[in-house]
């Protein structure tokens, strides 16, 4: 069970470390052979693609993107998920929950912009990060990448626009009753 693991790791680290280098292997897998944007990518090359990625670790409410911040980069998520919420005069709006297999930080860098919502960790979450001073010449090596990229980029962009534009409307009708 977890709690003799967890023993064993403790007395042998060399047993630990193999542990986690096996997990971190196999979620990596899981994502190269899962993820929709990394489909994109020819099966042959998202092996050597993915080692351009960092593994960063975040604790539920941990923002990984600050609203008007430039981008630090792409986050794929690869375990757990995070809320993408936007803030108006005061007011927050969750746009999306997003789960395992998917991008954030794809509209800044792609578009070349401030980030248009805060992004953080609903529950403890690994994402694979790739820097912005690297996506440039992982884009170029991978156009296919920035395709499939900027379609989600202008997807998410609609979606936003569409649903601040759902609550002006609604604030307008309550105002008129």
């Amino acid at each position: 069970d977890k709690a003799a693991l967890d023993a064993i790791a403790a007395r042998h680290g060399d047993v630990g470390d193999a542990l986690a280098t096996f997990c971190r292997r196999r979620m990596v897998h899981n994502l190269v052979r899962t993820s929709p944007i990394l489909t994109a990518v020819p099966a042959d090359e998202r092996a050597k693609l993915i080692e351009r990625f960092q593994t960063r670790l975040f604790q539920p409410g941990e923002r990984l993107i600050e609203q008007g911040s430039n981008p630090s980069g792409l986050h794929l998520i690869a375990s757990g998920g995070v809320s993408v919420a936007r803030e108006d005069q005061g007011d927050t709006t969750v746009l999306a929950e997003l789960g395992v297999g998917q991008v954030v930080g794809e509209v800044a860098l792609v578009l070349r912009r401030p980030a248009t919502a805060h992004v953080f960790a609903a529950v403890p979450t690994v994402t694979l990060h790739l820097a912005a001073d690297q996506f440039l010449g992982v884009v170029k090596a991978h156009p296919e990448l920035l395709a499939k990229l900027y379609e989600l980029a202008i997807q998410r962009e609609e979606e936003t626009r569409s649903i601040a534009g759902q609550e002006a409307t609604e604030v307008g009708d309550d105002v008129l009753l």
